[in-house]
Order: structure tokens, then C-alpha cells, then sequence
């Protein structure tokens, strides 16, 4: 069973293109955006879903990249956080 599960696996490498640096990632994925809807706020979420990453090293990229970090409060104490591009 484990060399069918190798053979798998090698099958699947050879088939994926080769994965490019996160923020080469983030910057295809943006620009794939129509231009309408790249200067609203984004979630967390909505990055981890598109680059398949976490959000702590996606964070990194936003903030060298002059993204900023806001958070929406509401009347209960809670607050949402989001992210807006740079102007």
C-alpha cells in the first residue's frame, strides 16, 4: 500500500507547477482582480482562501507591502478586523 501511496505522491509533484514566493502569489492573485473591487477592505479569510496560506504569513507581505491593518468596533466591544490596500 505505501508504494501506491509513493507512486501518488510523485504523480501529484509532477503535475503542480512550482509554487512561487508568497507575495508573488498575493500580487497575481490581486491583479487577477477586477480593478472595482481592489479598493475595498478585504478579510483575513478571503487571503488564506486565495493563497492557501496563514494568516501570519500573509500579514508579513500585507505590511511590507504598505497595506493597512484597521478594526471595526461595534456597540458591543467586538470589532472586526480587516484590511485596506495602500492609496
Amino acid at each position: 500500500m505505501s508504494a501506491y501511496v509513493n507512486q501518488l505522491n510523485r504523480h501529484l509533484k509532477q503535475k503542480l507547477p512550482p509554487r512561487t514566493d508568497l507575495r508573488s502569489r498575493f500580487l497575481d492573485w490581486f491583479n487577477s482582480l477586477p480593478e472595482v473591487t481592489r479598493t475595498r477592505a478585504f478579510s483575513m479569510q478571503e487571503f488564506e482562501r486565495a493563497l492557501g496560506s496563514q494568516g501570519r504569513h500573509i500579514s508579513a507581505v500585507l505590511l511590507n507591502m504598505s497595506w493597512q491593518r484597521k478594526r471595526k468596533w461595534d456597540s458591543q466591544g467586538h470589532y472586526h478586523r480587516y484590511w485596506v490596500p495602500p492609496v
